[in-house]
């Protein structure tokens, strides 16, 4: 397993799409063999973090999370 962790953006993107765009990620981090997911949502109003917790709180391939160093983005663990 791999400890990089790599990134999605989602600035921009509309809530529906973030949604699509995290569990893809998800998908191919697994597939790439990592051990996190790191997906960066922004400070702004808060929704993309939101959505962004809550996929990942729903995710059966999420062991846990947690805010990044400057909490615009959130770092997941993932399980195999």
């Amino acid at each position: 397993m791999k400890d990089e962790k790599i990134s999605i953006d989602l600035h921009g993107m509309r809530a529906s799409e973030a949604i699509v765009a995290i569990e893809e990620h998800i998908y191919s981090c697994i597939n790439l063999n990592y051990s996190q997911v790191r997906i960066v949502h922004g400070h702004g109003t808060g929704v993309l973090k939101r959505i962004t917790e809550e996929v990942l709180e729903k995710s059966e391939f999420i062991k846990d999370f947690y805010p990044d160093h400057n909490y615009s983005s959130t770092i997941g663990n993932l399980i195999y």
